[in-house]
Parts: C-alpha cells; structure tokens; sequence
C-alpha cells in the first residue's frame, strides 16, 4: 500500500478502494474525497489503509456487510481514530473492523438462530401457558406488606450515612470502567458501529450521585416498580400478571399509583429512598445515577461499599449498551425483568470477573460474583445455556434477537 500510495497519489488510491469497497453501487453516491482532503495525511492515511484492511477482509464479513455504509464510516470517524496504522498492529484492524461496521455483520454470521427443541423451552421462558386474568387486589394483599417491611428496612441503612464519597473516583472509576469494557471484554460489546462506545460517550461525564436524582411522580412510580419487580415476582405470578399481555402493564402501574396516593408512609419510604438507589434512562444519552452516600453499619462492612458501587456502575453500563431493538424485545417477555435486569446482570458478572486481573479495577471486584434478581436472573442463564452466551451478546449489544428466539 505504502509504494501505491507514492506511484499513484492518496486521491487517485481512495477513489479506487472506495468504488471497489462499494461494488456495483459505487455510482449511485458522490466520492467522498472531498471530506478526506480537508483532512490531515495522517487521518487520510488511517483511511485508506482501513479501506484496504476491509476489502482484504470482505469475504468474511458476512451477508448483511454494507461496502457503501462502512467507507463513509470510516471517512466520518477519521477525525476521532485512537490507533495509528503505522505502529498499532491488531489495535488499528481492531478499530477499522468495529468503526467501519464490519464486526456487526461478521461476528452475528457464524451464529445460528434457535431452533427446536432449545425453542420450545424458550418459549416456555418467555412465554408461559396462560393464567388467569390480573387480580390487582391479590398482588396488594399478597405483596404490598412484605415490600412495605422491606423498603422500612432500607431506609434504616441510610440513618446514620457517612459523609458522600470523593465525586473523583465516582468519576476516575467510572472512566476506567468504560475504556475496560471497550476494550478488554470481547469483540460483541463494542461491535455496534452507531453504539454509545463509537459515538462519544463518556461515562464519567454522564454519571452523577443518586441524591441528584429527580424527586417526582414518574420517579417514585418507576422506583415501585421496580421494587415489585425485583421482590414480587411470584407475588405477581400468583396474581395472573403477564406483561405481554394487553393493558396490564398499565394495569399494574395504576395499582402502583394508587399505592402510592393510598398509603402515604409508602410513598414517603420511596421518596426516601430514591436519592441513594441507581436509576438509569433507556437509550444513548441521559444521566445515570448511582448512590455516592456510603449507608450505615445496618447495610455491612463499610470496605464492601466501594465494590458495591463498582458492581452497579458496571452494571449501569451495560444497560446504557444495549441495543434499542433489545430494548423493544423486553416487552414480549411476560417476565420484563428477565431481559431488562436478568441479562443484564449476567453480562455485569462475567465483566466483572474479566476484571479481577485489571490494575486499577480489580481490587473494587465483589467477592459474591453471582447473577441477581432472583426468577429473573436465573431465567436469563437459562436462556444463555439454551442459545450460548454469543448469542445473548449479538441480541444485546448489536439488536440481532432472534438469535434469542425471539421476532419483533
């Protein structure tokens, strides 16, 4: 490349990789040379010697590789490229294939869709044989009690708080976290070319304490509801909910509003309680929030705290990755929870477990590297055991959920 590069010039060299990167197409769009000139030679060089790197890789980047998408990618990503093609080896065709979409096309290609019987038993997960209608009166009697005794007794960890912890390292942490997750946990996690990791997010500067959280209706019902979620899930069973089904997910918040107008000490508990619990906003932007107020001696050790916070904030993370087409599949699960928080929290431990060898982070990994939120979190290892833990990945991290069974 480099004495073709002398010969022919860098215009003459990027208007032929990019006409034969695009195929028979090439002629229906503009050259984009007149982007590339404006650039330095070094980001000119970084793209044509990542156009080259594709085509010598196009045989194997999959059915659904897009030539015409991938060369204005890298054309559009020159200016923030971190690896110089010269001296970073692996770490440049790393960067190429995942920027210029290839890694979204090629990874997913040697996976299979489920089939019978693993589809059977997933739709016995997702799914499960009809029951009765919702009985918003037997999820009160049946639940409202026990959540009440146990939000009573959250709040008592938080009586005697400790001073908030250094905002840096909430902010430090949250930085080190992000660059290991791009870069240290697999080729599926960063593979979405249009994914927070390649659009210029960054963590730290989105991350905030929990007590700067919004203190509002539509906060305090989301806080509930997660809470019956996470604590009710038989309760709720019990009572014939299914969140599939039509209306009752709405049917179920009006229960939880009504709670909440109802019973004024439960809606005191939940105010209380929402300026130390995470919370997160769906999708590529938004502040997520993550307790900073060490609790008191009620809650455990206060050594544990920093790796609890770091478990959450690997765990938030996750979420702000997930695909929106994985997002559009929660609901047609009757159980949300196994693909909201289930899945999730499966991908949290295995990062966190790769992290236990990580200089900065390691020291912060939790001893206790389980899966949580009880049915839902199981269910969720069900389902990778069924399709294989790259499937979840391309279901989560690049939208490809049939991979988990499932149709949109």
């Amino acid at each position: 490349m480099d004495d073709r590069l002398a010969k022919q010039g860098t215009e003459q060299v990027f208007r032929a990789l990019e006409a034969e990167l695009r195929g028979e197409d090439s002629e229906l769009y503009p050259t984009r040379w007149i982007d590339v000139a404006a650039y330095d030679p070094a980001a000119q060089l970084w793209i044509v010697k990542g156009l080259d790197l594709l085509l010598r890789n196009a045989a194997t980047a999959g059915p659904d590789f897009d030539g015409v998408r991938a060369s204005s990618l890298l054309v559009d990503r020159a200016p923030e490229r971190r690896f110089d093609p010269t001296i970073s080896g692996e770490r440049f065709t790393y960067e190429i294939l995942t920027l210029s979409g290839w890694l979204e096309t090629a990874l997913p290609a040697g996976l299979t869709v489920p089939a019978a019987p693993a589809l059977t038993r997933l739709g016995g997960i997702y799914r499960p044989p009809a029951a009765k209608p919702f009985d918003p009166d037997a999820l009160t009697a049946a639940l409202l009690p026990a959540l009440t005794e146990r939000l009573t007794e959250q709040r008592t960890w938080w009586a005697d708080s400790a001073e908030a912890d250094d905002p840096m390292w909430l902010a430090d942490t949250a930085r080190a976290v992000q660059a290991f997750v791009r870069d240290s946990t697999g080729l599926f996690t960063g593979a979405c070319a249009d994914g927070p990791l390649n659009e210029g997010f960054a963590y730290d500067q989105d991350v905030a304490g929990a007590s700067a959280r919004p203190d509002d209706d539509t906060s305090r019902l989301t806080f509930l509801r997660q809470q019956v979620h996470l604590l009710g899930r038989a309760e709720l069973v019990s009572a014939g909910y299914d969140h599939t089904r039509m209306d009752e997910a709405e049917a179920l918040d009006d229960l939880l509003r009504d709670w909440l107008t109802d019973d004024i000490s439960l809606n005191d508990l939940v105010g209380d309680l929402l300026g130390h619990s995470p919370a997160h906003r769906n999708g590529p932007a938004g502040w997520i929030y993550l307790p900073e107020r060490p609790p008191g001696a009620g809650w455990g050790p206060r050594e544990a705290w920093r790796p609890y916070v770091y478990r959450l904030m690997m765990h938030e993370l996750v979420h702000r990755l997930a695909h929106a087409r994985y997002i559009e599949a929660v609901d047609m699960v009757a159980d949300p929870q196994i693909l909201a928080e289930g899945v999730v929290d499966l991908l949290t431990c295995e990062f966190l477990e790769l992290s236990r060898s990580h200089p900065e982070l390691g020291a912060l990994v939790p001893e206790d590297g389980s899966v949580g939120y009880g049915a839902s979190g199981q269910a969720a290892a069900q389902i990778s055991d069924l399709v294989g833990p790259d499937n979840v990945k391309a279901a989560f991290f690049l939208g490809r959920v049939e991979f988990l069974g499932i149709s949109l």
